[in-house]
């Protein structure tokens, strides 16, 4: 929401919404726009504006409620994205890495398109009719959008509120890539790999890969990288500055995109928004990453140890909804254990589910071979130590990282 509010107040419109008061980190990100957030208040809700709804929120909050009785003008998110807006979408999707890969294509098409990406990144122009669209399967609401060209990164379990099994998230993708022109799929991924389409672009290590991945050595910071457009015998050599094969197949898959569209695309991207963003601390290193589904974990996992192989690595891990911790507790707790020591602080239920004490005694109780986190655990920390702490998941844990770097004035 806070992406597609950027984009809309770049193309000149007046923009306004409404939010519960707790803290978060597109904040910021609305404010340098000169958005205006109100709190919840069913006064805001007049009929001079046309309404946009998270798919987060429905009848039972109060704005929505008013909005929907008085019939004023609205639009689900997804729904206003596939079939109010005028543009020609790039749908960005898998269970994982699609935010990172939509903020690298960005990037690559040298921000010359528009682009909505889940880290609250927006962009508005007018210069091109391409948009980039980070498609999350939720709900599958990445259906509202009929797409030009998708990516889908790779296909996992996930959501078990909504898809009952791995066979159902393979089909809603797979119906998401019938409605596009073009499919590109990671080669390298089991499930990706089951998605049929006529116009079919495959990217991997996998020899019978289109665009075949070679990794030419490894470097201090990163990666040298040679993708081989096997059809036309061209070659592609890029450095990337980071660690960790998941962001290699991020990197990639956008590149691809980016010859798809025509563009050659630049080498040089960075990050977005909380994924593997560090902090030195005297001696320790901070780290805020966004991971908050096994898979996810397993990799950071392999990346700060590749990056970081003589540390200590502790993890303050909030796990993000009940129904996937539950639903993915014992490779929640093997990902986890990769860790020298694991804190588990309060689930974070954001919207999409009521805070329970019930339940959240039962996370507790799936995790207790760790430790339960409590803020004293930050003021333990040592900065003369040689170690990594992660703040890890998709609520608002890293909050604590800027307590700790304003605490030692770094």
């Amino acid at each position: 929401m806070t992406s597609l509010a950027c984009y809309l107040k770049d193309l000149g419109n007046k923009v306004i919404g409404s939010d519960s008061d707790e803290i978060y980190f597109t904040d910021t990100i609305l404010q340098n726009k000169n958005i205006q957030v109100l709190l919840f208040d069913e006064n805001n809700i007049t009929s001079e504006y046309i309404y946009i709804i998270s798919r987060a929120y429905d009848y039972r909050n109060k704005e929505v409620a008013k909005i929907i009785l008085n019939d004023f003008k609205h639009y689900y998110y997804d729904t206003f994205i596939g079939s109010v807006l005028n543009k020609e979408i790039i749908g960005i999707s898998g269970t994982h890495g699609k935010t990172t890969s939509a903020y690298f294509l960005a990037q690559m098409l040298n921000n010359k398109v528009s682009y909505i990406i889940g880290d609250g990144s927006g962009y508005g122009t007018n210069q091109s009719n391409f948009l980039v669209v980070e498609a999350c399967e939720y709900q599958e609401h990445f259906l509202s959008y009929k797409p030009t060209l998708v990516l889908i990164t790779n296909i996992d379990f996930d959501h078990p509120d909504y898809f009952l099994s791995l066979e159902s998230t393979i089909n809603s993708f797979q119906a998401f890539a019938n409605q596009s022109k073009v499919v590109v799929i990671n080669n390298d991924d089991v499930n990706a790999k089951k998605i049929v389409h006529p116009n079919l672009v495959k990217f991997g290590f996998s020899l019978d890969s289109d665009y075949l991945i070679k990794i030419i050595k490894k470097t201090k910071k990163g990666y040298v990288i040679k993708v081989v457009d096997q059809k036309e015998k061209i070659e592609y050599i890029y450095p990337f500055d980071y660690f960790g094969l998941h962001l290699v197949y991020d990197f990639v898959g956008s590149i691809v995109c980016s010859l798809l569209l025509g563009v050659t695309p630049r080498g040089k991207v960075n990050l977005p928004r909380r994924r593997l963003k560090e902090y030195t601390c005297h001696n320790i290193i901070l780290i805020d990453d966004y991971a908050h589904h096994p898979t996810e974990i397993k990799c950071l996992y392999e990346t700060v140890k590749e990056k970081y192989p003589s540390y200590k690595y502790h993890i303050i891990f909030q796990p993000h909804t009940y129904s996937r911790t539950l639903a993915l507790l014992d490779d929640f707790k093997t990902s986890l254990s990769l860790f020298d020591e694991v804190y588990i602080a309060s689930t974070f239920t954001s919207s999409r589910e009521k805070e329970s004490k019930v339940l959240e005694e039962e996370v507790k109780k799936g995790f207790n071979n760790f430790c339960v986190f409590s803020e004293d655990i930050i003021n333990q920390i040592d900065p003369s130590q040689k170690e990594v702490w992660i703040f890890l998941g998709a609520g608002v844990i890293n909050k604590y990282i800027f307590n700790i770097l304003e605490e030692n004035k770094v």
